[in-house]
């Protein structure tokens, strides 16, 4: 197939956002068999520009839209138009800052120079964009209804707690809409499945379920482990992020501390809020602060800890640990999109008694740990490589080629 690929940000496997790490598990896989195009926003953070270059210098086609940082001048003309796209529209900020209006005649131009057979929107913001008319189109949406926002503090606590509750408000008539324009909509947990039928029921026959995949490390060897370490890694932008690490480093650490005084627990990750960064200060917690790379990190750690108890969509985080090689504890929000068909992979527990009890059974038996390691790997490789993520969203793009062969296509098309 010919595949126009849009995404909010460049695929990178190393990259702190899990976005970027799925993104590159799927262009990886799609490009084993099928011809993509990328449009990509980057930047304005270096790191995102330097990725869509080693893209490029891997051979991958990709065009990207570059929001290089600017000098003052530039910043504040930035935060002008971002602001007034807020303002004046009914988008949430997210969809705003994402959809950068400069990718619009990117895709024209492509879209009249080159012939697709279907388009793939990643992520609900990218359905801001005009696509071709007549080329069927998936968009793939990674939360489905976002998760309250974490309450902000400081002098101005009052007003971003204003916004950011206006700015939640907005999730549902945006989701709804832009849902509307596509011929099928992927998501990867059957909880969003269900969220996208409670938005418009008439939405619900378009879905498809489509776990994502995660690229393959080596795997990591018990002789690496430093003995009694936990870990924790997320982007801390996404609030679900800031409430795991919070409940983990306060509540569920010192339980663990008091049946087994040497333990102690790493959080890792981007963006850190002041909420996160005080948790420093407490007894067994240290912060790692964003790490180039969490391969490093993860073969050293003795058990990945993942406990979410809000948001949607799949844990990238979670998939990687088990990729690594590593035992895995988790909530049953955390285990959301794996379907398992035996023994679970990884270790599920649901509250912070429950929690700590597993996390201390699992320090104390490395022949057990070891053993749901090796499982975790295993899975992930028959499940949730790039080839088996390439292979669902294949089927979901070849059912939208024939819907809109079959059908009129959807007249909500932006």
């Amino acid at each position: 197939m010919r595949i126009l690929l849009v995404t909010p940000m460049p695929p990178d496997r190393d990259a702190p956002s899990a976005i970027q790490a799925l993104l590159m598990a799927q262009l990886r896989g799609l490009s084993m068999r099928n011809e993509i195009t990328l449009v990509c926003i980057a930047g304005p953070e270096e790191a995102q520009i330097a990725s869509a270059e080693r893209l490029r210098a891997d051979g991958y086609d990709v065009h990207p839209v570059i929001r290089p940082r600017g000098d003052l001048l530039h910043g504040w003309r930035r935060r002008a138009q971002l602001a007034g796209g807020w303002l004046g529209t009914r988008r949430p900020w997210r969809t705003v800052w994402f959809a950068d209006p400069h990718a619009q005649p990117l895709i024209d131009r492509l879209s009249r120079e080159r012939s697709f057979d279907v388009v793939a929107a990643e992520d609900d913001a990218m359905a801001a964009f005009r696509y071709p008319a007549g080329v069927p189109a998936v968009l793939t949406i990674h939360e489905v209804g976002r998760s309250q926002p974490v309450a902000a503090s400081g002098p101005m606590r009052r007003t971003r707690d204003l916004l950011a509750q206006s700015d939640h408000r907005r999730w549902p008539a945006y989701q709804r809409a832009a849902c509307s324009g596509f011929e099928r909509l992927a998501v990867y947990t059957q909880d969003d499945a269900r969220r996208i039928a409670e938005l418009d029921p008439r939405l619900a026959e378009r879905v498809r379920i489509a776990p994502f995949g995660v690229e393959l490390p080596e795997s990591a060897q018990p002789a690496g482990e430093v003995p009694d370490t936990m870990m924790f890694a997320g982007n801390y932008s996404h609030p679900p992020n800031v409430d795991a690490a919070v409940w983990l480093a306060e509540e569920i650490l010192p339980r663990v501390r008091e049946r087994r005084p040497q333990a102690r627990l790493w959080l890792a990750g981007a963006f850190a809020p002041p909420r996160v960064l005080a948790l420093d200060a407490l007894e067994g917690v240290e912060m790692l602060g964003t790490p180039p790379s969490l391969e490093p990190v993860l073969a050293r750690a003795a058990l990945v800890l993942a406990p979410l108890r809000v948001g949607g969509g799949m844990r990238m985080k979670v998939l990687q640990a088990m990729a690594a090689g590593r035992a895995v504890l988790t909530t049953p929000l955390g285990a959301a999109g794996l379907g398992f068909d035996g023994p679970p992979p990884l270790a599920i527990a649901g509250d912070t008694a429950a929690l700590a009890d597993a996390a201390v059974a699992l320090l104390s038996d490395d022949p057990a740990r070891w053993e749901l390691a090796g499982r975790a790997r295993a899975y992930v490789e028959d499940h949730h490589s790039p080839e088996a993520m390439a292979r669902r969203m294949e089927a979901v793009y070849a059912e939208a080629i024939a819907a809109a062969t079959d059908a009129p296509r959807p007249s909500d098309r932006r």
